[in-house]
């Protein structure tokens, strides 16, 4: 690419445009939080994009020179999406918060952090996930599953407008009865690359008073753990959110509670019924806000930036037989140092919601199995032991795969992502997209 174009660029936007050499190009490029991934390309350039303008400018621009792009606001994507050997378009710097009554609009680059601080301060919240950094507008595209979801729905439930840079640098706007079929999919295939959200309006909820709580056990307990969760857990009431987590050193159920510490001990008490005693039990009321800083902290904690991740996930419908819950702990134990296993309850809201109203299909799904694991380097040998975890549960599983839990290699990624709303999304992408300006790996055909 030659100087003089790049130059026209950085002199046609608000943001900033970094070239490499340029001071903040290498932060940028490393701007991939929480984990490595193997094989992402370095981008010929990063343009941090101050508004709508300066997206339609980096669209127009990639189009004109073919070359490739990929939009970043977290920076989050497990399978790398959010880079390309091309432009970057960067939305992060599109940050504002405003609150209206009910609702709330976020700039395409807002994390979760600063929205869930923003809604707390006038006693709302949003059924978001817990990682503070984040990006609200990919969190929402994908679905959005969080410690309220199984009460108030997901994430993409409550958007009820979005601003939309499409393929040929137009700006449109996406609601109920302005692009319907566009608004459609941005609710759950927006994943799928149909143009780049800019701003967001949500409908909020009131803040609950919630009780966050870990119970631990020794691994060897596992499987009781582990049957006492599937027989139990996806149909508590929905105001508990209780994951079962499976470590190499122990086994825990872990999570949060719209409610008292008196009635989350309740709830836990008949979820754990008929298991040893733990031996560690930590449960905390406080206010929403605490308690979302409270869990962000251990999501925090758990990560490091220099690992690199093997994940993989599916979907349930139903329990799975005690001979599979052994096998796959028996696997679980000669896996790499790094590993988890995440069972989270389904359930609750997103069940009100019909397979197809929006284009997240998932919805009479009653749980969903994450498979990680973490290497200092690239590993083959733990991508093919989460893949092997995976296939361990797989003849129970529907096939069904969340796109926010993004996969590198995934077979059938689309039937995988979006099921049976796959065919009306490669709809919207004709009509969006048609020349596929928005291209990936797993951008919809």
């Amino acid at each position: 690419m030659k100087t003089e174009h790049w130059t026209t660029l950085r002199d046609g936007v608000a943001g900033t445009l970094l070239l490499p050499g340029d001071p903040g190009f290498d932060a940028a490029v490393r701007a991939r939080p929480f984990v490595a991934h193997d094989g992402v390309p370095a981008p010929a350039a990063v343009l941090r994009c101050r508004d709508a303008a300066d997206v339609a400018a980096a669209i127009g621009f990639a189009r004109r020179h073919a070359m490739p792009l990929a939009v970043r606001s977290g920076g989050h994507c497990a399978a790398g999406l959010s880079s390309t050997a091309g432009l970057v378009i960067d939305v992060s710097p599109m940050d504002t918060i405003e609150l209206d009554a009910g609702h709330v609009v976020v700039g395409g680059g807002v994390r979760l952090a600063g929205l869930v601080e923003a809604l707390a301060a006038h006693g709302r919240a949003l059924p978001t996930g817990t990682c503070p950094t984040v990006g609200v507008s990919g969190l929402a595209l994908g679905g959005g599953w969080g410690m309220l979801s199984r009460q108030y729905g997901l994430t993409c439930d409550h958007l009820v407008r979005a601003e939309v840079v499409t393929a040929d640098s137009g700006v449109v706007v996406a609601d109920e009865r302005h692009e319907p079929d566009l608004f459609w999919a941005l609710r759950g295939g927006g994943t799928g690359g149909l143009g780049v959200v800019t701003s967001m309006t949500f409908r909020t909820v009131p803040a609950p008073r919630m009780t966050t709580f870990q119970y631990a056990w020794p691994v060897a307990a596992a499987a009781g753990v582990l049957r006492a969760w599937l027989d139990r857990a996806v149909d508590a009431p929905a105001r508990l959110c209780a994951e079962a987590g499976v470590y190499p050193d122990e086994v825990r159920l872990h999570g949060a509670m719209a409610g008292t510490d008196a009635e989350t001990r309740e709830s836990m008490a008949r979820l754990c019924d008929g298991l040893a005693p733990p031996t560690r039990v930590d449960v905390t009321e406080s206010s929403y806000l605490e308690s979302a800083r409270r869990l962000a902290g251990a999501t925090v904690s758990a990560s490091d930036p220099s690992l690199h991740l093997y994940a993989t996930s599916e979907f349930f419908t139903g329990p799975l037989p005690a001979e599979t819950v052994d096998a796959l702990l028996a696997r679980f134990s000669s896996g790499p140092a790094g590993r988890e296993i995440g069972f989270m309850p389904w359930g609750g809201g997103d069940h009100h919601v019909a397979p197809d109203a929006t284009a997240f299909p998932h919805r009479l799904a009653r749980y969903v199995v994450h498979h990680i694991a973490v290497a200092p380097d690239a590993s083959a040998d733990a991508r093919a032991w989460v893949r092997d975890m995976r296939d361990t549960l797989h003849p129970y599983g529907t096939g069904g795969v969340y796109a926010n839990f993004a996969e590198p290699g995934l077979a059938d990624w689309e039937r995988a992502y979006y099921g049976d709303n796959a065919a009306r999304l490669r709809d919207v992408k004709r009509r969006y997209d048609p020349d596929g300006v928005f291209r990936s790996a797993q951008s919809l055909r």
